[in-house]
């Protein structure tokens, strides 16, 4: 059979969900397939876009090796990794006669820049038409007219193959592929592409808060495909729109029955593992009859801390209270923004009350739940300074304590914001102002953002937030600019951060955050996650 090797840049925790349910569906049909995890930040991102990560010789001329003998060679990934599987690609087809495929969301909404470094691009979903090319490799068959791949003609222009439908049924798919078989990572301590093993995965795997403030490991997993949502800087809408006419709903949602089955399979098989964290877009929109199936059969099968992701307007309590039944201990939630223009342009449905509903519910249940972590988006050009202050004025009204995970907006190709951006003349350079953005930008060049960052200290007077917030006064305030006081109150206030974080990571002999942080001094980068403050 045909032997394909999948090659993911991919975040520290290696979840890289697209390469490993394609492996495992085409070793389900008898084809070959090799997994190569090239973990890696995004951190050191420059706002002017200066900074690009590059591999070195001796990690390029690993990978060459691996691909050795292979029929395909193929890349996933998310925007933010494009240049590194650039990259590779370059490196790949100049070396080899090896095929080269791209997958994923980028490449999907980018066939066209696909295909300068791709001889293949898979628009939507893989699975299906992976296995075809793979199919055909093995007959030594023209891989011309394939549903779902781009490619270029001999002449030079572009075949755009139709898309092929969507996956009805995805509990039929097998779990994702953690066989460690055949599968290689690239080790950030020896700089070198090794075979992962179990203790290397363990290693990977994400952190989690436990409730009495220490860290446990989480098996991360997604258990649909879609989002209720049509968030406009989110890609989701782009692949809602590539499927308006598929005749299978775009949410898919596997069954209780095949996440329970999963779930156990890894619990058993890692023992490490203890905590199961759903990153679905909203696990709570599912409906109720779902999760009353799914808590009875996570409660009296898994029983290990469950942690999840949720929306104001998805968030219920009689949701909640199932979900803390079954062994829910933790929510993050997306609030983006407090102002009302701005979520009127992002397409999100709750209003500030709603969010506060939501957040005053969790809050209830606080001694059941690890404070929840909120979700913002900063640095958007269309946002004024009164928006971004409302922002602030909306957090400071949510109970205490919660986390705060800021983000910059970022141009995600295919995105409505993205077209906007560019119609507008705001995308002048690809790679610099998109691809190289960083994802989080430090809030210590404005008033209006440094208001959103003291929310995530939870021992802030309320009353000096209102003060600092005060309508009018804050908007002046925010026209000025302050170009020595903001970083120094920044620096101030990471350290006092830090110091805190540290006394009590010694006082409670927190070891696992401890050996995180000195991990952190010596290994460029190191699992951390680019703007997630507070707690």
């Amino acid at each position: 059979m045909a032997k394909v090797v999948l090659i993911t840049p991919t975040p520290p925790d290696i979840t890289a969900f697209g390469i490993r349910s394609l492996s495992s569906f085409l070793r389900s049909k008898g084809h070959q397939t090799k997994l190569v995890f090239l973990p890696g930040s995004i951190g050191l991102l420059q706002v002017d876009g200066a900074f690009s990560y590059s591999y070195s010789d001796a990690v390029q001329n690993d990978l060459l090796k691996l691909v050795h003998g292979a029929d395909l060679v193929g890349f996933s990934f998310f925007t933010s990794y494009v240049t590194r599987a650039m990259q590779l690609s370059k490196l790949i087809r100049s070396h080899t006669g090896i095929p080269v495929i791209w997958g994923g969301i980028h490449a999907s909404s980018m066939p066209e820049e696909g295909l300068q470094y791709a001889d293949l691009v898979c628009v939507g979903e893989g699975e299906m038409t992976l296995l075809e090319v793979m199919d055909r490799l093995d007959r030594r068959q023209s891989l011309s007219g394939i549903f779902g791949i781009y490619t270029l003609r001999a002449d030079g222009s572009m075949e755009c193959n139709p898309l092929r439908p969507l996956i009805s049924d995805i509990s039929a798919l097998p779990f994702y592929d953690y066989s460690n078989d055949d599968h290689f990572i690239l080790n950030r301590v020896s700089g070198r592409i090794e075979p992962l093993n179990t203790s290397l995965l363990e290693e990977a795997m994400p952190f989690m808060p436990r409730q009495n403030g220490g860290m446990t490991k989480a098996y991360r997993t997604i258990t649909d495909r879609g989002c209720p949502h049509r968030c406009s800087y989110c890609n989701v809408p782009f692949l809602k729109n590539l499927y308006a006419n598929d005749a299978t709903p775009f949410l898919r949602a596997r069954s209780p029955q095949r996440v329970i089955a999963e779930f156990k399979e890894m619990r058993d098989r890692f023992p490490f593992i203890k905590a199961i964290h759903i990153i679905d877009d909203t696990f709570f929109s599912r409906s109720r009859s779902y999760l009353e199936e799914f808590a009875a059969l996570y409660k009296n099968t898994i029983a290990l801390p469950l942690y999840a992701q949720a929306s104001p307007s998805t968030l219920t309590e009689t949701k909640l209270q199932l979900l803390l039944d079954a062994g829910l201990v933790y929510v993050e939630m997306g609030l983006q923004t407090g102002s009302t223009p701005i979520r009127n342009m992002y397409h999100r449905p709750e209003s500030n009350e709603t969010m506060i509903e939501a957040g005053t519910l969790l809050h209830r249940y606080r001694k059941r739940l690890i404070p929840p972590d909120y979700h913002v988006i900063l640095d958007n050009p269309w946002e004024t300074p009164h928006d971004t202050l409302e922002t602030a004025r909306l957090l400071a009204r949510l109970p205490r304590p919660f986390g705060l995970a800021m983000s910059s907006l970022l141009f995600f190709p295919g995105t409505e914001l993205f077209h906007r951006a560019s119609r507008e003349g705001l995308i002048k350079d690809l790679t610099k102002d998109v691809y190289l953005k960083p994802f989080y930008i430090p809030p210590k060049r404005n008033y209006a953002n440094f208001m959103v960052y003291l929310n995530t200290f939870n021992a802030m007077p309320r009353s000096v937030l209102r003060i600092l917030l005060k309508p009018g006064r804050a908007e002046q305030l925010a026209e000025k600019q302050y170009p020595y006081l903001l970083p120094l109150a920044y620096a101030v206030a990471e350290t006092l951060r830090f110091m805190a974080k540290a006394f009590s990571a010694v006082v409670r002999g927190d070891a696992d955050r401890i050996k995180l942080f000195i991990k952190r001094l010596f290994i460029k980068d190191y699992m951390m996650v680019a703007g997630r403050k507070g707690k």
